[in-house]
């Protein structure tokens, strides 16, 4: 994950107030992307590498922005320097912290440290810890990093609404005597996303959907399961070599339980709610529950070279978004996905252009005449049917019979729909002879592939 740009002091060295946030340019953390990238190697972390503690400062800009949850669909999103989650804020245990809040949005927030063992005017509930500060507003948080471990920081004012919008991100407090030592370091934050609480609901400019006012004891609906904030292919997988030892960070800023499960591999638990697991006391598990707020450190070895699915166990979370890969370098998945698979990208499905490859051959394909609209039925997972055989001049339709988002893509780019609703349907003329293969952009690596034979 991104983390913020910040400068180190030595603790009697006076601070320098200026933005220390660069959005657009050179260093390390331009280099990395917003979601589940892997921190750099530890000797590159120079940053944290001395011995005596430092002072950091970081800037986090509370704002409102678009952000693309999944293929085909944008959303105005509330988070902190214009992601979601929030920029990673990477310090040493005993490092002094200066986090600057600057407030663009139109209604008052905090920040809570979770996690943190702080002063209570530094906690950042609103009320109780300090006054919130208004739109237009600045805070300072001051305070010293500890204990260490995988901790969170998140809005504590109308959490309830200020945190699904995507106020939440990570905080990596690195100890000073490590029990253990990795080659990559992945974090990925599990959320919901409901389609009906906009920036204007939570700022009380208009009333809540009619799916959540259902809802009772002001719980929200929930559309997509977000790990980093994206869904299906857009989640960035866990990418390692043969032989290599992965530390993997999950924290759950959302309302809900997930069930994170990896397939062909076993993992240890290392850390529970940031706090070291003693060696040798660690669990080994392959299906791990984790509730709102709770963070669990896994330890995976790569073992088992291949492609492997891992998702929430939670089969309806898994359907709408939250599914990603464990990827090793220089292999491709065993079955039709692969004729699609982008390693590079890291986007396995979106946008590829690939050559035609083998497929299972339906027993009899259906016949249309010319002019006809001939039909492809949506269901979860799955076209039926999965290969069609039409006309040149014929219109097929894909109708969404589903109750999950659907989309309908072209390996060669030739058509693509962007996102199809349940009781939607996209359409497209076929005037060229050939077969076209074409996936749903949010279930091919599920196995939603199909086959349009233009004669």
């Amino acid at each position: 994950m991104q983390r913020t740009a910040d400068r180190a002091h030595e603790p009697t060295t006076p601070l320098d107030r200026r933005s220390l946030l660069r959005r657009a340019g050179g260093g390390l953390a331009a280099a990395l992307t917003a979601a589940g990238l892997p921190s750099p190697p530890l000797a590159a972390r120079t940053a944290v590498a001395s011995a005596a503690p430092v002072v950091r400062e970081f800037e986090l800009v509370a704002e409102e922005f678009d952000h693309e949850v999944s293929d085909g669909t944008t959303v105005r999103a509330w988070g902190y320097n214009g992601q979601m989650p929030g920029p990673e804020l990477r310090v040493r245990e005993g490092d002094r912290m200066l986090i600057t809040l600057h407030n663009k949005l139109p209604v008052p927030t905090t920040i809570h440290w979770h996690g943190i063992n702080l002063r209570p005017e530094m906690d950042g509930v609103a009320g109780l810890s300090q006054a919130a500060v208004e739109p237009g507003g600045t805070f300072v948080y001051d305070f010293t990093a500890t204990p260490a471990g995988s901790r969170w920081y998140h809005s504590h004012t109308d959490p309830a609404l200020q945190v699904p919008l995507g106020l939440y991100g990570p905080l990596v407090v690195e100890p000073r005597e490590p029990l253990r030592t990795y080659d990559r370091d992945y974090t990925y934050f599990f959320a919901e996303w409901d389609m009906e609480l906009t920036p204007e609901v939570a700022a009380g400019d208009a009333p809540r959907g009619p799916g959540d006012r259902m809802l009772r004891g002001g719980e929200l609906g929930s559309d997509l399961f977000l790990m980093n904030g994206r869904s299906h292919g857009l989640i960035t997988p866990i990418t390692l070599s043969d032989g290599e030892r992965v530390l993997i960070r999950l924290m759950n800023a959302g309302h809900m339980s997930h069930v994170f499960h990896t397939h062909g591999h076993s993992f240890k638990i290392v850390a529970t709610d940031g706090n070291p697991v003693p060696v040798g006391m660690e669990w080994t598990k392959d299906t791990l529950h984790i509730g709102p707020a709770e963070r669990y450190d896994l330890e995976l070895t790569g073992d088992n070279p291949g492609v492997w699915m891992v998702h929430c166990h939670m089969e309806h979370h898994m359907a709408n978004g939250m599914m990603t890969l464990i990827q090793y370098d220089g292999h491709r998945p065993t079955g039709p996905a692969a004729d699609f698979f982008e390693p590079a990208a890291a986007r396995a499905g979106h946008g590829g252009h690939a050559a035609t490859g083998a497929m299972p051959e339906p027993s009899q394909p259906a016949e249309v005449a010319v002019g006809d609209t001939a039909e492809v039925e949506m269901r979860d997972d799955r076209f039926a049917p999965v290969e069609l055989s039409v006309a040149a001049g014929t219109v097929v339709a894909w109708v969404n019979k589903g109750a999950d988002w659907h989309s309908v893509a072209a390996f060669d780019g030739a058509f693509e729909s962007g996102r199809i609703a349940p009781g939607d349907q996209f359409e497209h003329r076929f005037d060229e002879h050939g077969r076209f293969r074409y996936l749903c952009k949010h279930h091919g690596l599920q196995g939603m592939i199909g086959t349009v034979n233009v004669t």
